[in-house]
C-alpha cells in the first residue's frame, strides 16, 4: 500500500477511534438540549479557574426565543449581599463561610454568538424570585436575532472564576479542590403548558440557601488542564490525557445525557477501583482513610443493586466517589451525575453506618436528581424525599440485622427510618410539601423535603404492597427519566398503576399540613354474669356438677308450673363472661385507614379494619376471656403517624416498660450528640 494511503488510513482510523471512545450510548437517551464543550485551566495557587465553553443550545419549544438566561452559581459566595448569604447567614449544614478569605465568584469576560455577534456588554443581572437586586447568580442576555423553534444556536463564552474556601458543595481546602456549579450554565426554557408554565418562560431561579439545581440534559466534553501531580475524578469517562510542556496535563472527560458536570482534584488522592456489573467504581480516597474504603465501595454496590432492581437500569458505565480532605466537610455529601462526594471518618466503628448511609444516599440521587431530574428549586421532595426513601430501603436490606440499619452498637439499634421519622414528627405540621424550596425556614425545609416524603412513600408501599409498589416506582422511572416530571406526574402514575384514585391521600400528604395521629383512647374489661337453666342429664360430671369459675349450680325444688313433678330437681348456673371495650381516636386531621389488633388473656387475637374517618370508633367484644391489650397499626405500616406511643394500651400497666423505653431514648440521644461532635 502506498505511504499516502497509509497516512490517510491512519488519520481516518484515529478519528473513528476517538469518535468511538466518545460515543457512550448507541442512541441518545435524552433530548440533549444543552451541549457543552468546555476547556478549563486550574491555577491551584491562586484558586482560580480560566475557562472557555462552546454551548450548543437547542430551542426545543414552539416559541421564538428573544433572550437567554444563565446561572452563575459561584456568585452566591461573592459577598454578604447575595441571596444565598442573606438567607443562610453564611452557614450551610455544619459549615460556616470564611468571610475573611473564603469568597468566590464568576465573571464572564466574553459572550459571542456563532455569527460573531458580541453580546458581552448586553449581559445584565436579574433576580426572578424576589426584590434582591444585589444578587448576581442569574443573568439575562437579550439576543440580536431570535432563536426560532427547533433551531440550535451556538455560543462561545469565556469566563474566569475564583473558587471559595470549601463551603456549600464546592471550593478548596489547601490543595484539595471540589469543583461544582463552576461554569456559566444555561437555564431551562419552558413553553406554555410544560410543567406548570402558563406562558413561555425561563426557569432560572436565584441560588438560594435551601435550593439545589435544575438544568436540561446534554453532552459534556470537558478538557481540564492542571499540574501533573494532581489526581482527578470527574463526571463521565476519561477518554484522553495529554502531558504539556509547562508541567501541566490536560485530561478529557466525556459524558452523554447528563445535566451537570463536576470534578475533583487533589495530589494526594489514592485510587481504589472496583467493578459492579457494567459499572466501574473509582474511589478517590485520602491516604489516611484508605483502609476503610471497602465500606463505602460495598455500600455503592449495594445501592446499585437495589436501585436497578427497584427503579430501573443505571445506564452509565462509571461511578466516582470522592473522599474530601479533612476539614473540607462543606464538600462532603453531595451528588453530581456519575460522581458523588462522600466523607469517610476513620474513627467511626462499623456499627455506626453513617459512611455507608452517605454513599447510598448520594448515589440514589443519581436516579431522582440525575436521571429523572425534577426541579429541585420548586419541588425538592421529588428528589430529596425519594432519595431518602431509597436510602432507608437499602440500609434496611443490607444492614438491617437486629433492626439497627443505621446504628448497631453496644446494644443500641437505630434504623434509618427511625432517624428520619424523628425529623418528620418534630415538624409534621410546619409546612406543606409542594412548595418553592427557598420559601421554607430551615427546619421546615428538611422535614418537608426529606423526612415527611420518605415517611409518605414508606406508608404507600405498605398500603399497596411491595410488588405493586415496585411496579409503580419502575413505571414512574421508565416513563419520566430525562423528562423533568412534576408532583402531578407522580400522582398520576400512582393512580394509574396502583389502580386506585389516591388524590384523597396526596391532597393531605403533599398539599396540606394535616397531621396523622391515631390512638387507642381507652380499653376496659368488665366481668359480667347471666343465669340460665341447665338440663338435669347434662349437669352430671365425674365430679358431680358443672359450674363456671368458683360458682356452684343452684338447686330448686319449686313447682315449675309446667305440669312436671315438682319433686324433680331443676338446676341453673351462672355464665361468667367479660364485656370488653376498645375506643380508638383520630387525634389529627389526616384521615387514613388503620388496623386494630386486640389480644385476650386466653390467647385469642382479633384484627379489625377502620377507615379512620370518624373522630372515634368503639369496638365491643363479649368473651369468656378478659381483654389483654389493643394496638393500632400493629405491624408498623403507617409511618406517617406522628406518635407511636399512643398506639397501644394494656390493662396491666408496666412501669418497667416505660423505664426501659426512656432509658433507650436517652441512650440514643446521648450517642447522637457524640456523633455530632465527631463529625463537626
Amino acid at each position: 500500500m502506498h505511504k499516502l494511503h497509509l497516512v490517510v488510513v491512519f488519520i481516518f482510523a484515529s478519528i473513528v477511534s476517538v469518535f468511538a471512545q466518545k460515543m457512550m450510548f448507541e442512541q441518545p437517551l435524552s433530548p440533549r438540549i444543552a451541549n457543552y464543550e468546555i476547556h478549563v485551566k486550574l491555577d491551584p495557587e491562586e484558586k482560580m479557574l480560566y475557562g472557555k465553553e462552546i454551548l450548543n443550545w437547542k430551542n426545543d419549544s414552539g416559541d421564538s426565543i428573544e433572550e437567554l438566561q444563565f446561572h452563575l452559581y459561584l456568585n452566591a459566595f461573592k459577598n454578604e449581599r447575595s441571596t444565598f448569604m442573606r438567607e443562610s447567614g453564611g452557614r450551610h449544614r455544619i459549615d460556616r463561610m470564611d468571610r475573611k478569605n473564603g469568597w468566590g465568584w464568576t465573571d464572564i469576560t466574553s459572550f459571542k454568538m456563532e455569527d460573531g455577534t458580541d453580546l458581552t456588554d448586553a449581559i445584565e443581572f436579574i433576580h426572578p424570585d424576589n426584590d434582591d437586586s444585589l444578587d448576581q447568580t442569574v443573568i439575562r442576555i437579550p439576543l440580536a436575532q431570535r432563536i426560532l423553534p427547533g433551531r440550535t444556536s451556538v455560543m462561545e463564552i469565556e469566563w474566569e472564576a475564583k473558587l471559595p474556601k470549601s463551603f456549600a458543595r464546592t471550593g478548596y481546602k489547601d490543595d484539595f479542590f471540589m469543583i461544582g456549579q463552576w461554569f456559566p450554565k444555561i437555564g431551562v426554557y419552558e413553553e406554555a403548558g410544560e410543567r406548570y408554565a402558563t406562558n413561555g418562560q425561563w426557569n432560572t431561579h436565584q441560588f438560594h440557601s435551601n435550593s439545589e439545581f435544575f438544568a436540561d440534559f446534554g453532552v459534556y466534553d470537558v478538557y481540564i488542564t492542571l499540574p501533573r501531580e494532581f489526581v482527578v475524578g470527574a463526571t463521565g469517562v476519561l477518554v484522553d490525557e495529554q502531558q504539556n510542556d509547562d508541567g501541566t496535563k490536560t485530561m478529557n472527560f466525556y459524558c452523554e445525557d447528563v445535566h451537570d458536570f463536576a470534578w475533583a482534584a487533589d495530589p494526594h488522592f489514592e485510587i481504589v477501583e472496583a467493578q459492579w456489573k457494567h459499572v466501574k467504581i473509582t474511589y478517590l480516597v485520602q491516604p489516611a482513610r484508605r483502609a476503610n474504603a471497602w465500606r463505602q465501595i460495598q455500600a455503592a454496590k449495594n445501592a446499585l443493586e437495589y436501585c436497578q432492581d427497584r427503579f430501573g437500569e443505571y445506564p452509565y458505565p462509571t461511578l466516582t466517589i470522592v473522599d474530601p480532605k479533612y476539614g473540607a466537610t462543606g464538600a462532603a455529601g453531595m451528588e453530581y451525575p456519575t460522581l458523588i462526594t462522600a466523607g469517610m471518618y476513620w474513627l467511626v466503628p462499623e456499627g455506626i453506618r453513617l459512611p455507608e448511609e452517605i454513599v447510598v444516599h448520594e448515589f440514589a440521587h443519581n436516579y431522582f436528581y440525575g436521571i429523572i431530574a425534577s426541579n429541585e428549586f420548586e419541588e425538592a421532595w421529588l428528589d430529596e424525599g425519594m432519595t431518602t426513601y431509597a436510602t432507608i430501603k437499602v440500609l434496611e436490606k443490607y444492614y438491617g440485622s437486629g433492626g439497627g440499619s443505621l446504628i448497631n452498637l453496644f446494644g443500641l439499634n437505630i434504623a434509618g427510618w427511625q432517624f428520619e421519622w424523628r425529623g418528620y414528627s418534630a415538624y409534621a405540621d410546619r409546612d406543606i410539601v409542594v412548595k418553592n424550596a427557598w420559601e421554607y425556614d430551615r427546619g421546615g425545609y428538611g422535614a418537608a423535603s426529606y423526612n415527611k416524603p420518605a415517611m409518605m412513600l414508606l406508608t404507600l408501599e405498605n398500603y399497596f404492597g411491595v410488588e405493586k409498589w415496585k411496579m409503580i416506582m419502575r413505571s414512574y422511572y421508565d416513563r419520566f427519566r430525562y423528562k423533568h416530571p412534576t408532583s402531578r406526574d407522580f400522582i398520576q402514575t400512582v393512580n394509574k398503576v396502583g389502580g386506585e384514585d389516591m388524590n384523597w391521600f396526596f391532597g393531605q400528604a403533599l398539599y396540606s399540613t394535616a397531621v396523622l395521629d391515631y390512638a387507642v383512647d381507652k380499653i376496659s374489661s368488665k366481668r359480667k354474669s347471666s343465669r340460665f337453666p341447665v338440663e338435669n342429664d347434662t349437669t352430671k360430671t365425674d365430679s358431680g356438677f358443672v359450674g363456671s369459675g368458683d360458682s356452684l349450680p343452684e338447686l330448686s325444688t319449686a313447682d315449675s308450673g309446667d305440669g312436671h313433678d315438682s319433686s324433680e330437681m331443676q338446676i341453673s348456673t351462672d355464665r361468667i363472661f367479660y364485656e370488653n371495650k376498645v375506643i380508638l381516636e383520630r387525634l389529627g386531621e389526616f384521615i387514613f385507614p388503620v388496623e386494630l389488633k386486640v389480644e385476650f388473656n386466653g390467647g385469642e387475637v382479633v384484627r379489625e379494619q377502620w377507615d379512620g374517618k370518624d373522630r372515634y370508633k368503639i369496638f365491643l367484644y363479649e368473651r369468656e376471656s378478659r381483654l389483654k391489650s389493643a394496638q393500632i397499626d400493629p405491624d408498623r405500616k403507617v409511618y406517617l403517624d406522628v406518635d407511636f406511643l399512643n398506639n397501644w394500651k394494656t390493662l396491666k400497666t408496666s412501669k418497667a416498660g416505660i423505664f426501659k423505653y426512656s432509658l433507650r431514648w436517652f441512650f440514643w440521644m446521648q450517642n447522637l450528640l457524640q456523633l455530632v461532635t465527631v463529625f463537626s
